[in-house]
C-alpha cells in the first residue's frame, strides 16, 4: 500500500511538472509575441519633392531680415509667412571665419509633414578666406501650407 501511495504522488508530482513546463513555455511564448508586436517597423508615407525658391536678402520683405539679423547669432530653424507664401529659414550661427556655404539634402511633404533639411560646408579655399565671422544662413520660398514644418 505504501508502495502504491509513493507510485501515485511521483505521478502527481511528475503532472505537475509537466503543467508547470507547459505554463512556463506559454508565459515565454506570450512575452515573445508581444515583444516582436512592438518591433515592427513602421513605414513612413510616401515623401514628394516640394518646389522652392532660395532667396537672396534683396528679395526678402523687410520684416524678415529684420527676424534674421536679430537672430543670426545662434542656430536658427524659423519659418516665416506674409499670408501668401511660407519661408523656411534655416541659420547656422556665428562661425570664425567666412566662406561656408549651405545645400539643401531634402524639401519633401507627404499628407501631414514638410520636411526641410540642409547641410552646412565648410570653406574650400583657406588661403583667401576672410578671417572676419560669418552668420550662414539660407531662405528658401515656398507654396504657403498648413502642415507640420520640420527644419534639420
Amino acid at each position: 500500500m505504501r508502495e502504491q501511495h509513493a507510485r501515485e504522488r511521483r505521478n502527481h508530482q511528475g503532472a505537475f511538472q509537466t503543467v508547470r513546463n507547459l505554463c512556463r513555455i506559454l508565459l515565454f511564448g506570450c512575452l515573445a509575441a508581444v515583444l516582436l508586436a512592438g518591433c515592427r517597423k513602421t513605414e513612413e508615407g510616401e515623401k514628394t519633392e516640394v518646389d522652392f525658391s532660395v532667396m537672396t536678402d534683396k528679395e526678402l520683405p523687410a520684416e524678415l531680415l529684420a527676424v534674421i539679423e536679430e537672430n543670426k547669432e545662434s542656430e536658427m530653424r524659423l519659418t516665416w509667412t506674409d499670408g501668401e507664401e511660407m519661408y523656411l529659414i534655416r541659420g547656422y550661427g556665428k562661425q570664425s571665419t567666412g566662406g561656408y556655404s549651405i545645400a539643401v539634402a531634402e524639401c519633401a511633404e507627404d499628407e501631414e509633414t514638410l520636411w526641410f533639411d540642409t547641410r552646412l560646408i565648410g570653406p574650400q579655399d583657406t588661403e583667401e578666406l576672410s578671417k572676419e565671422a560669418s552668420y550662414p544662413y539660407l531662405v528658401v520660398k515656398i507654396a504657403l501650407t498648413e502642415k507640420e514644418v520640420v527644419i534639420d
